[in-house]
């Protein structure tokens, strides 16, 4: 089993410092919202987010959808062999049903993720196929994922040749940062059993989310 946790993704709704922002509140009425319950996505919202610490990364909700769509779509999900999970900036943990059909259409995945972050799950909390736990910090997102080996993904890690690295019978968990700019802002070496390069460079969270589901899809497909 392949577990995928994609960590420190910068998914949130709109901080309360910035919800009268001129570009915060005219985003909410073309949507007929309030400011408090959209997305924070920085393509619309980047002048309100110079007043936020860690600006330059923040607002990046299309990474998740890339990566979950990469994810849902992958032979190791059809085949049953994979397990995906969101952590986010603010310490909830989002778990997401294999069977999620998740919209390809980017507007409405933001519709789907303010919903989620509103009520803590869609499509219903008696039928949830996302749901997002709340749970302070990193370390009790990671004890709440059943898995063996931790693996941290990053460029300054053990170079390694994917094609032959995946066991198995191994019950791995990988770990990606959610971000565009920097480093983990959670303490992810202290929970690593490994931590791994697969280029020299950093790469955009959708690559290195396809190489790892490409090679284990390759793996698997030769368990009898």
């Amino acid at each position: 089993m392949l577990n995928l946790l994609l960590v420190d993704a910068e998914l949130e709704l709109v901080p309360p410092d910035i919800t009268s922002h001129p570009a915060v509140k005219a985003s909410a009425r073309r949507r007929n919202k309030k400011a408090s319950t959209l997305l924070l996505d920085s393509n619309l919202h980047h002048s309100a987010l110079r007043g936020l610490p860690l600006n330059e990364r923040r607002g990046r909700p299309d990474l998740v959808h890339l990566f979950l769509l990469i994810a849902l779509d992958s032979i190791a999900n059809h085949r049953g062999m994979l397990r995906c999970f969101v952590h986010t900036r603010n310490d909830e943990l989002i778990t997401v049903d294999p069977s999620t059909r998740l919209p390809k259409n980017y507007p409405r995945f933001v519709g789907l993720m303010e919903s989620l972050l509103e009520k803590g799950a869609v499509p219903s909390i008696e039928d949830p196929l996302i749901e997002i736990h709340r749970l302070h910090n990193f370390e009790r997102c990671m004890e709440a994922i059943p898995h063996g080996r931790t693996v941290v993904l990053s460029n300054k890690g053990k170079p390694v040749n994917l094609s032959s690295y995946f066991s198995r019978d191994e019950d791995l968990l990988c770990l990606i940062g959610g971000f565009s700019k920097g480093e983990f802002t959670s303490d992810v070496l202290s929970r690593a059993d490994e931590v791994v390069s697969i280029h020299e460079e950093s790469l955009p969270v959708w690559t290195v989310a396809s190489e790892l589901l490409v090679n284990y899809g390759n793996a698997i497909r030769e368990i009898p």
